[in-house]
């Protein structure tokens, strides 16, 4: 008798079992499962990424927006389900929008000193991309000569400079400036280019320093004293 409940039981459980197994192929071949794989939606803008969605029972809302490179302005640039994950039926997917390629406004910085330019660059989220060298007749030393792009707005946030060493090292020797009326002195150094650094009162150059004949270079300056001069009388 025992023998026999207890077939009857593991026969009812058997059964059992068989069941569950028989129903969850079942709900399985008649898609009862309600979960669908996320597509990816990057590049489609949003009328075709809402369509997309609904036809796969799910939808869409916009989290956010940002600066893309690539992906023009209002298609999708991200997405908080990564594409394949598995997700229930009318579960909302999240997206990002572009805002098409982020514009920087460039200054003007010529004839600005290049270490002022480095602080308004810091402050402006420009970075400083090639910056030349050269020499320059009329642009001082360490200030801005030229620079590309020129000032406006632009997509990209790199300019590049051209600064200036300062003279070109033009080497001479000095010309003899002692007995020159101070008008003829003053024409001789701007025709070199070199500062006349007058000392005293006079019409004549009496002292100078350097000597004639030394080396000077172009924008060096020279000291002159004036005085009487031989033979010439106030």
């Amino acid at each position: 008798m025992l023998k026999n409940s207890f077939r009857l039981i593991l026969f009812f459980l058997g059964f059992i079992v068989l069941g569950g197994i028989a129903a969850f192929l079942f709900f399985k071949l008649v898609n009862f499962d309600r979960t669908v794989a996320v597509p990816s939606l990057i590049g489609k803008n949003i009328p075709d990424a809402e369509g997309f969605l609904e036809d796969r029972e799910l939808s869409l809302e916009i989290e956010g927006e940002g600066y893309d490179l690539e992906i023009p302005l209002d298609y999708i640039i991200g997405q908080d389900i990564k594409q394949g994950e598995r997700v229930e039926s009318g579960t909302v997917i999240k997206v990002f929008v572009s805002k098409g390629k982020a514009m920087f406004t460039i200054p003007y910085f010529e004839g600005m000193d290049i270490n002022d330019v480095e602080l308004t660059v810091k402050s402006s989220g420009i970075e400083l991309g090639k910056i030349t060298m050269v020499r320059s007749d009329t642009v001082e030393k360490d200030r801005v000569i030229t620079q590309r792009p020129l000032p406006g707005y632009f997509s990209d946030n790199k300019v590049n400079l051209v600064v200036s060493l300062g003279l070109y090292e033009v080497s001479y020797r000095c010309p003899l400036f002692v007995d020159m009326t101070i008008i003829e002195a003053r024409k001789t150094a701007k025709a070199l280019g070199l500062k006349l650094v007058e000392q005293k009162r006079g019409r004549v150059v009496v002292l100078q320093k350097p000597d004639a004949g030394a080396i000077v270079k172009k924008g060096d300056s020279i000291e002159v004293t004036l005085g009487r001069g031989w033979g010439l009388w106030f």
